[in-house]
């Protein structure tokens, strides 16, 4: 009861006083700290998880035709590391190295946040195939890789006898586009619910 009431005097009295400033220590930059998180071009499968996460939209997605570039800005990106601990495949990983030199600057000189980015920092650019639908060709918004990471992790947790008879299916399902799969599914004899 004592300490309440020291506390509510404590109050009291620095209501009336002036604000007070006070010097702040802010220490070092962590070495993590440093630079954009690195892509791994043979693991992402461009399923954009890391843009969906990327809380100052430094991730992004851009379909251009039957390409799929997924891109992080270096100069939005705000070293959180989200997009490394939400990638489903581990294709993203902080790295403790400098940032490479900036385009026609000396090749020399490396450009770091601890030393101040007086130049842009490059962008990280993935590029991936849009996958096609087997039956009309057509281009469908999901990268080849994707399709396949989802079958291999579907069949992953299938017993075997069960991933034997769903993997011809399954492959035939997720390599179709939807307009084709509506149209093939009663001949196919599939059901989205076969999958489950």
């Amino acid at each position: 009861m004592l300490e309440k009431l020291k506390a509510s005097g404590e109050l009291i009295a620095n209501f009336f006083k002036r604000p007070v400033t006070v010097k702040e220590s802010f220490g070092f930059v962590a070495e993590a700290f440093r630079w954009l998180p690195r892509r791994n071009d043979d693991l992402c499968t461009g399923c954009g998880a890391c843009v969906e996460r990327c809380s100052s939209g430094a991730t992004s997605i851009t379909d251009r035709g039957d390409t799929r570039v997924v891109s992080i800005d270096g100069l939005r990106c705000i070293f959180c590391g989200r997009c490394a601990e939400v990638c489903p495949e581990k294709a993203l990983e902080l790295t403790l190295e400098d940032a490479p030199p900036a385009q026609g600057s000396d090749p020399t000189a490396r450009v770091s946040l601890s030393r101040g980015a007086e130049e842009p920092r490059p962008t990280v650019d993935t590029v991936l195939k849009l996958q096609r639908c087997s039956v009309c060709g057509e281009v469908m918004p999901v990268t080849e890789k994707y399709l396949d990471a989802i079958k291999e992790r579907t069949l992953r947790n299938l017993k075997p006898e069960t991933a034997a008879i769903v993997e011809k299916d399954m492959e035939r399902y997720l390599k179709t586009c939807i307009n084709c799969r509506r149209v093939h599914s009663l001949e196919w004899d599939t059901h989205p619910r076969k999958f489950i």
